[in-house]
């Protein structure tokens, strides 16, 4: 089987680390892979916080739902308006930097890391909880923080294929829905020279 399908098979959440840190040069190709991920015309509406203080961890922990995990780093994914290259950042920056989270998890598994992904946005309390945590400026979101680390637990690769969800071709015209969900303004008009990059 191919090595990149292998290491799309073979990444699951992780929960459980051991205690040992992650060097710096697996975080740095960590994010060079981030840094990788397609955006809507090379917007790049992004921008990374890397965390390996026990203390800043510790405040993850200790205010944060959904992030308990015993993790010795993270990166916090920020949609940035103040660093994106154009406009499209303020439509698709959701989608832009969830592919570079995607390319994250994928490279971690990659490094013999774990990895998981913790929600940040759009829920506002947790929003404002990392916002507090890390002094973010103006003009960046928290999308989610990943969490990284040597796994001290192992899972199976594996899919969750499931043919019932796929549509080969369109819907019978019976199937249709009324409307398409457009709204009056929802379109983008792009400029002359700007570039897609997906």
């Amino acid at each position: 089987m191919d090595d990149t399908i292998t290491t799309i098979l073979k990444r699951r959440s992780i929960r459980k680390f051991t205690d040992l840190p992650v060097e710096l040069e697996k975080i740095t190709r960590l994010l060079e892979a981030a840094m990788a991920a397609p955006t809507a015309m090379n917007g790049q509406p992004w921008e990374f916080v890397v965390i390996t203080e026990r203390k800043v961890m510790d405040k993850f922990r200790s205010t944060l739902m959904f992030a308990k995990m015993n993790a010795p780093a993270a990166i916090c994914v920020l949609g940035s308006s103040r660093r994106q290259k154009n406009k499209t950042g303020d439509k698709f920056w959701v989608q832009d930097c969830s592919a570079a989270t995607e390319n994250i998890l994928l490279a971690a598994t990659a490094l013999g890391l774990g990895s998981v992904w913790v929600g940040i946005h759009p829920v506002t309390l947790f929003k404002r909880q990392v916002s507090e945590i890390l002094n973010l400026p103006e003009g960046v979101t928290p999308l989610n923080l990943i969490y990284i680390g040597y796994p001290a637990e192992e899972k199976e690769p594996r899919t969750q294929y499931d043919d019932n969800r796929i549509q080969w071709g369109p819907f019978p015209a019976s199937q249709q829905a009324k409307s398409n969900g457009l709204k009056p303004g929802d379109g983008l008009i792009f400029s002359k020279g700007d570039h897609d990059d997906h």
